[in-house]
């Protein structure tokens, strides 16, 4: 099937028989996030139980930390390193799927505006969880202010405002002048986009802005979606790439269900919250 048809499924009653739809690319994505967060505060918080927590850690952050430093350490330790640092990897999957998803949101949605204010609430709620997260997985200790990262929803908020205005700067006719200037104004964009996300330490930083921006130029090529989305995260981590298989997949089919949509904006804050609190158990 050529993939300029692929936006001919969207609703309901033209469902296709093969590939995967836009809720399980969510539902894929969510789970890959929770396994990673898992990682991230329960896995931390059983090694910090450990005795030899501390000196693990300084030695897990030396340059010259060889697999012979860690065999020191309890078996217990070793274990739950193993299991954080797959949990991580796996979680690695999630944020190219998400970027792609906001692209095709983009592309369907009726009101942007709607869809920008979803976000924007999206990201307030989810900053305080974040900061208590990403604090605690950093640095051991949970901070409600950390100014080191921003959560992973202002990235691609960032990333919709950046394709609110290459749409904007579409050329609205077919002369040479019209496509060069569009082109410039796009480029332009992307590229302080893939600044500010940067400047601001946005969650994952300028590579959410950068792909975004790859799924716009490329929307009626998925291979080269694909292509190109794997040269972009591969050099940050190889795990990133297995998230293009089920994107390659995608059949465009997206089912509307504003429940199921409401819960995945639900889903980001609670479960880190959720994930704090009972660390706080542990």
């Amino acid at each position: 099937m050529p993939n300029n048809a692929l936006s001919r499924f969207s609703t309901q009653n033209d469902r296709p028989l093969t590939g995967v739809s836009a809720n399980f690319l969510k539902l894929f994505a969510a789970l890959t996030m929770l396994l990673d967060h898992i990682g991230v505060v329960l896995v931390t918080k059983l090694m910090q139980n450990l005795p030899e927590y501390a000196a693990a850690i300084e030695v897990l952050r030396s340059s010259s930390a060889t697999p012979a430093d860690l065999s020191k350490f309890s078996s217990a330790f070793t274990t739950l390193l193993t299991l954080q640092q797959t949990l991580r990897l796996v979680g690695r999957i999630a944020f190219p799927i998400f970027c792609f998803l906001l692209y095709e949101g983009f592309a369907h949605t009726q009101n942007v505006k709607r869809y920008l204010l979803r976000l924007l609430l999206c990201a307030v709620l989810a900053e305080l969880p974040f900061n208590l997260v990403c604090s605690f997985g950093s640095e051991g200790k949970a901070r409600l202010f950390y100014p080191n990262a921003q959560n992973t929803v202002w990235t691609l908020l960032l990333s919709l405002l950046m394709l609110c205005g290459l749409k904007f700067f579409e050329a609205k006719d077919i002369s040479i002048f019209a496509s060069i200037r569009q082109m410039v104004a796009g480029m332009t964009l992307v590229i302080l986009t893939c600044l500010f996300a940067l400047l601001f330490r946005c969650d994952y930083s300028y590579l959410g802005p950068l792909f975004v921006a790859v799924c716009y130029f490329c929307r009626n090529n998925r291979k080269l979606q694909v292509i190109l989305g794997c040269i972009i995260f591969f050099p940050i981590n190889i795990a990133h790439i297995f998230a293009f298989i089920p994107i390659a997949l995608y059949n465009g089919y997206r089912s509307k269900s504003k429940k199921f949509d409401l819960f995945f904006y639900a889903f980001y804050p609670a479960h880190l919250l959720l994930l704090y609190l009972i660390s706080l158990l542990l």
